[in-house]
C-alpha cells in the first residue's frame, strides 16, 4: 500500500506544470533521517562541519592534481624514463577512474564513506611516492593506475560527501566551492615549467602528496558521518553479501576493455586490428548490453543502478546526458587547445604557460558561477544551462577560424568555449545530486563521474583519430612546399625537416646541417599552418554533439520541490 501511494504522489509532481511552486511539498517537514534546523532553518555550521568540507575540498584537488602535473610534464618525464609512450601514464589514470567510480559509489552508499575516503586518500599519496621515485614506464603506468583508483575514490567522496552534509537548497553553493578549491593549481603549467627548469619534475609529485596528506589528516579529526542507514545492525558479513558482485565485475571490466580499444585505435595500432577490436567489441558487449540486461532483470537485491534513481523525474537521466556530452568537449578542450598553443603559435615557455590560464580559469568560472546561481534560480535551470550549452557549442566550433596570426581570437573563443564547457560539466552533476534520492546520493556522483570520463574518453578517441588523419597528411604537403619554396632541392633533406616539425623537438629543424634560417622561419609557419588545418576538423566535429546537449537541456524540468532545506547526513 505505502509502495502505491508513493509511485501516486511521484507520478503527480512529473505531471504537475514545470513552473507550479509546489506550496505543499515544501512545506512538509523533512523525511526521517534527515536533520534540520529549528523552523526548518539550516543547521549551524560548527567549526568541526567547515573543516570537515574544507578537507574534502582539499582532496577533491588532490585527486586531479597528479593527472594534471603528469600531462604538463609528461615531456620531461617521458624522456628521463627514456620511454616514446609516456601517453599510456595519462591513459593508466582514467582509466582506473572510469572502472573503479560505479563500484566506489555503489559501495559508499551501503557501507559510508568515511574510510573509502581515507582509503583513497592513501592511494594518492601512493601514487605520488611512487611516480616521484620512478625510474620505469612500467613503474610511472603503476603510480598512475594507483593514483586513478585512489582519484576515483577520492572525487567521488568529496563530492557526495559535501552533498550530504549541506542543505539540499544550498547543494548548488556548496559544490561550487568545491570546484572553486582548485584555485591554488590554476596555474600548474606554469608551476611545471618553472620546477622542471630548476630542478626535476619530480618536485611536482612532491607537491602533490603535501597536499592530500594535510587533506587526508583533516579528514581523520573531522569528517565523521554517521554509519550509513542502508548498512546500520549488519554485520560485515551481510554487508558484504550485498554487493552486487555481478554488476561490479561487468561495469569494472567491461568499462576497461572498451576503453582500452578505444585509446588503442589509429594509434599505436589499427582500428581494424585485433589488439583494437578484441577488447573494443568484447568491452562494448559487456558495459553496453550485458550490464544494462543484469541490472534490469538480475533481480539482484541491491543493484549497482537502482531504478529509483531514474523514478519519478527526468532530472538524473538527462543530467547523464548533458555530462556525457560536457565530457566530449572538456577533454576537446583539454587534450587539442594545449596544441593551438604550443604549435600553431611559435611562443617561449612562459607565454605558452600564461596564454594557458585563459581556459582552466573559464572552465573554473563557468562551473562555479552556474552551480552556484543554481541555489538562487527557484527551479528554473532550463533556459541557464541551455544557454551554456549554446555558448560551449557556439564557440568551440568557432575556433576553426584559429591561425597562426591571430592568437587573440583564438585566446578569446577558446576562453568562451571553456566558459560554456565548465558551465556544463560541474553544474550537471549538481543537477543530478538535487534529484537523486539520499540513500544514493554516492551511487549517482559515480555514475555521473563515470559518464563523464567514458563521454571523454569516446570523444578524444574520435577527435584524435580526425585531427591524426589530416595532419600526417597536411605536415609533409605544407611543409615539403615550403622548403621547396625557400630553395631546398634535396630530397633526404626534405625528408629530415618534415621528420623534424613530426618530432615536436624545439629547435630540431634548426639543428639541421645546411639550412638557412629563411628556410627554417618557412618551414616553421607551415608546420604551424599544417597544426590549424588539421585543428578546424576537430572544431567541426565538436558541434553535433553540442546540439545534443542543447536538446537534452530544453527538456530540463523545475526542480523547485527539490531545494528543500533538509541535510541527508549530519556529522559527528
Amino acid at each position: 500500500m505505502a509502495t502505491e501511494v508513493s509511485q501516486e504522489k511521484a507520478q503527480g509532481l512529473q505531471q504537475q506544470h514545470e513552473y507550479n511552486d509546489d506550496k505543499s511539498s515544501l512545506e512538509k517537514g523533512p523525511p526521517e533521517g534527515f536533520q534540520t534546523g529549528k523552523d526548518g532553518e539550516d543547521i549551524p555550521w560548527t567549526a568541526k562541519r567547515m573543516i570537515a568540507v574544507l578537507s574534502l575540498c582539499i582532496v577533491y584537488v588532490g585527486s586531479q592534481i597528479i593527472l594534471y602535473f603528469t600531462s604538463s610534464a609528461l615531456a620531461p618525464i617521458s624522456q628521463s624514463l627514456g620511454t616514446t609512450r609516456g601517453n599510456w601514464m595519462l591513459t593508466a589514470n582514467t582509466l582506473a577512474v572510469a572502472a573503479i567510480c560505479p563500484f566506489v559509489g555503489y559501495i559508499t552508499d551501503l557501507m559510508g564513506r568515511r574510510n573509502i575516503a581515507l582509503i583513497g586518500t592513501l592511494f594518492l599519496l601512493t601514487s605520488c611516492a611512487v611516480q616521484a621515485t620512478a625510474n620505469s614506464l612500467a613503474q610511472a603506468v603503476s603510480a598512475q593506475a594507483i593514483g586513478g583508483l585512489g582519484a576515483g575514490m577520492a572525487e567521488l567522496v568529496a563530492l557526495a560527501g559535501v552533498a550530504e552534509i549541506t542543505p539540499a537548497r544550498w547543494r548548488g553553493v556548496t559544490l561550487s566551492l568545491v570546484t572553486f578549491s582548485i584555485v591554488p593549481f590554476m596555474p600548474q603549467l606554469l608551476y611545471t615549467i618553472l620546477i622542471v627548469r630548476s630542478s626535476t619534475w619530480r618536485y611536482c609529485f612532491l607537491l602533490c602528496g603535501l597536499w592530500n596528506l594535510v587533506g587526508m589528516v583533516g579528514l581523520v579529526f573531522c569528517y565523521k558521518p554517521p554509519p550509513r542507514p542502508n548498512a546500520e545492525g549488519l554485520t560485515k558479513m551481510q554487508i558484504l553479501a550485498r554487493i552486487d558482485w555481478v554488476g561490479a565485475f561487468l561495469s569494472i571490466v567491461g568499462i576497461t576493455l572498451f576503453l582500452v580499444g578505444l585509446q588503442a585505435g589509429g594509434y599505436p595500432h589499427p582500428w581494424t586490428s585485433a589488439p583494437v577490436l578484441g577488447p573494443l567489441i568484447v568491452g562494448a558487449i559487456t558495459t553496453f548490453v550485458a550490464f544494462p540486461l543484469w541490472e534490469v532483470y538480475g533481480k539482484h537485491p541491491f543493484p549497482m543502478v537502482p531504478g529509483k534513481i531514474f523514478k519519478g523525474q527526468r532530472v538524473v537521466a538527462l543530467a547523464y546526458v548533458i555530462v556525457f556530452i560536457a565530457g566530449m568537449e572538456f577533454y576537446s578542450i583539454l587534450g587539442f587547445f594545449p596544441l593551438v598553443l604550443q604549435y600553431v603559435y611559435n611562443t617561449d615557455a612562459i607565454t605558452i604557460g600564461v596564454r594557458g590560464l585563459c581556459y582552466p580559469w573559464a572552465i573554473l568560472g563557468g562551473a562555479c558561477i552556474v552551480s552556484f546561481l543554481m541555489s538562487y534560480t527557484k527551479g528554473h535551470v532550463r533556459t541557464m544551462f541551455f544557454t551554456v550549452a549554446a555558448i560551449m557549442t557556439a564557440f568551440t566550433g568557432a575556433l576553426v577560424v584559429s591561425n597562426p596570426n591571430n592568437p587573440g581570437t583564438t585566446i578569446t573563443l577558446a576562453t568562451l568555449a571553456a566558459f560554456g564547457n565548465g558551465a556544463l560539466v560541474v553544474p550537471a552533476l549538481t543537477l543530478a545530486f538535487y534529484a537523486a534520492p539520499d540513500e544514493f546520493i554516492g551511487t549517482v556522483g559515480a555514475l555521473s563521474l563515470s559518464v563523464r570520463f567514458v563521454g571523454g574518453s569516446i570523444g578524444t578517441s574520435i577527435f584524435f583519430n580526425i585531427f591524426l588523419t589530416r595532419f600526417t597528411r597536411f605536415l609533409p604537403e605544407f611543409v615539403g612546399a615550403a622548403a621547396v619554396q625557400s630553395g631546398v632541392t634535396d630530397e633526404q633533406t626534405i625528408i629530415a625537416i618534415i621528420t623534424a616539425y613530426a618530432s615536436q623537438v624545439p629547435g630540431a629543424a634548426a639543428a639541421i646541417e645546411g639550412i638557412s634560417a629563411s628556410t627554417v622561419a618557412a618551414t616553421q609557419y607551415a608546420s604551424q599552418m599544417a597544426y590549424s588545418e588539421a585543428l578546424k576538423m576537430v572544431w567541426y566535429a565538436t558541434i553535433p554533439f553540442g546540439v545534443v546537449s542543447c536538446i537534452a537541456c530544453a527538456f530540463l524540468p523545475n526542480i523547485r520541490q527539490l531545494m528543500t532545506s533538509k541535510v541527508a547526513v549530519d556529522i559527528h
